[in-house]
């Protein structure tokens, strides 16, 4: 199945690999979320469009994706690897453990 094949990442191991990898780090909630509050450096894009957001043409570059819990964000996942993107991670927990684990976010 294909949902098996999409890799999961802690909120520990998405820190790490955005500091030491350059990961781009995209919130995939509805725009009104992200306003009101999203993990510090993470860019909104719509989950069924993501892969027209991604800000770069390498696609090896470090991927991560959050929802509120983690579930449509593997639906952004399948589609940036189904457009030939080779580095994607879904944040385990979503927002919601982003928040708790790290209290990196950015309130507007």
């Amino acid at each position: 199945m294909f949902w098996n094949r999409i890799k999961q990442i802690s909120v520990a191991d998405a820190m790490k690999l955005i500091k030491e990898e350059g990961a781009l780090l995209y919130d995939v909630r509805r725009p009104v979320d992200y306003e009101k509050s999203h993990a510090t450096g993470a860019l909104l894009a719509d989950k069924g469009k993501i892969e027209y957001f991604v800000e770069t043409n390498d696609k090896t570059k470090p991927i991560v994706c959050y929802c509120y819990r983690g579930v449509s964000s593997r639906i952004a996942c399948k589609r940036l690897m189904k457009a030939g993107f080779q580095n994607v991670w879904n944040l385990k927990g979503g927002y919601a453990a982003w928040q708790k684990e790290s209290g990196d976010v950015t309130q507007t």
